[in-house]
């Protein structure tokens, strides 16, 4: 058996209600309302029913069982809940019938094990703010029966294992991708009393308003159909350097000039980590690593 034992990050809970009998505002989309402290999701699961996901910072969250968590939930979050689903918010909550789950986040760090092979949520986790992970995991299973398609004997373990070694660099452009770009998100997506960090949150909106390539290349990033990690450092920046703009134009001031700064300075604070837990040279020069060119062992 393959043992993890790289820490695990858990940077936030989210809480999950139903919410019956109300309509989005938006039909046949997910929504994500920018709430203060952190993002509340919305999707339709069937014809009555929406499940709501909200986010709670932190590792803990208010208790249930003596009520602390149902008043934060209606004296907090349902202010800012959309208004036509609002009064169906606050039911579900008087219902109680509401459930939580911890967030997690871990970078893939491969452990070559004969005989095995981790995969999913046990291999590689992601902030579930964009819904990557199985996106991810499906992307994984392709790559793997690729490599396992021209092989008819599997009982050389040691022999297999030194094989699939590639196996952790082919993924590599797709899932880190979509890891880096849920992980940076949800941290753009938090509200903060720094002003900086508040204007790359209203940049990061009013960019993918936009449209066209601007909203089209995010949502290939995070769908998997454009894995290409310097993609998302373009993006990523061209969000940054446009609330620049924004802060500069039309006169410039002082204090303009050093919010801009520090949203440059805070963008990259944001991302670099992320793209060094992921692997700099993984992610952005994978033919670079021997394993990448790994061949099938021969009969």
């Amino acid at each position: 058996m393959a043992r993890m034992n790289y820490k695990v990050d858990v940077p936030s809970c989210f809480v999950g209600l139903i919410l019956e009998k109300c309509e989005l505002p938006y039909e046949n989309h997910g929504h994500v309302v920018l709430a203060d402290p952190s993002p509340i999701l919305f999707y339709r699961i069937s014809s009555t029913e929406i499940r709501c996901l909200v986010d709670v910072p932190g590792q803990k969250i208010p208790s249930i069982s003596n009520g602390d968590l149902s008043n934060y939930l209606k004296t907090v979050v349902a202010p800012q809940i959309p208004v036509g689903m609002k009064d169906a918010f606050v039911a579900t909550i008087d219902k109680g019938n509401i459930r939580t789950m911890a967030n997690r986040s871990m970078p893939a760090v491969p452990h070559p094990t004969p005989g095995a092979l981790l995969m999913g949520d046990a291999f590689n986790m992601r902030h579930p703010l964009t819904g990557g992970g199985m996106t991810v995991a499906l992307s994984d299973i392709v790559v793997l029966r690729n490599l396992l398609m021209p092989l008819h004997d599997l009982h050389d373990s040691y022999t297999l294992c030194k094989y699939l070694e590639s196996f952790y660099t082919l993924r590599k452009p797709v899932a880190s991708t979509i890891n880096t770009l849920a992980g940076a998100l949800y941290k753009v997506f938090c509200a903060s009393g720094d002003e900086a960090r508040q204007e790359m949150r209203e940049a990061c909106f009013d960019y993918l308003s936009l449209g066209g390539v601007f909203s089209n290349g995010p949502v290939s990033l995070l769908s998997g159909l454009n894995p290409r990690p310097l993609s998302l450092v373009v993006h990523f920046f061209a969000v940054a350097i446009f609330g620049v703009g924004r802060l500069l134009l039309p006169f410039p001031s002082p204090k303009r000039m050093w919010i801009g700064a520090r949203l440059i300075s805070g963008a990259s604070g944001i991302i670099f980590p992320i793209i060094k837990a992921e692997g700099v040279r993984q992610m952005f020069f994978p033919a670079t690593v021997a394993a990448y060119y790994r061949a099938p062992p021969t009969q």
